[in-house]
């Protein structure tokens, strides 16, 4: 996929990070695909590439399709890591 079409859909993966982290509890944060895009499948494609770039960090990890996990203590990396990118 293209780098300006990943970096098209990066700003609502950093939004939906932002706001999972404020309004939940647990150990992990659990990213979503599905409540970031919806139906979109081209955003979806996008999601799974910058979630894969993070798992390959080591920052997050996949749980099952559709869904990462990210720990809490790493919450802070992986904020700095998406705004490099963008």
């Amino acid at each position: 996929m293209k780098v300006w079409k990943i970096r098209q859909y990066l700003p609502a993966l950093l939004l939906y990070v932002q706001r999972r982290v404020s309004g939940e509890r647990g150990v992990v944060v659990a990213v979503r695909t599905r409540d970031i895009c919806g139906m979109d499948r081209r955003c979806g494609r996008a999601v799974h590439s910058l979630m894969m770039s993070l798992v390959e960090k080591g920052l997050a990890r996949r749980h099952k399709k559709g869904v990462d996990l990210i720990e809490r203590r790493a919450v802070k990396e992986v904020l700095t890591a998406l705004k490099k990118w963008i």
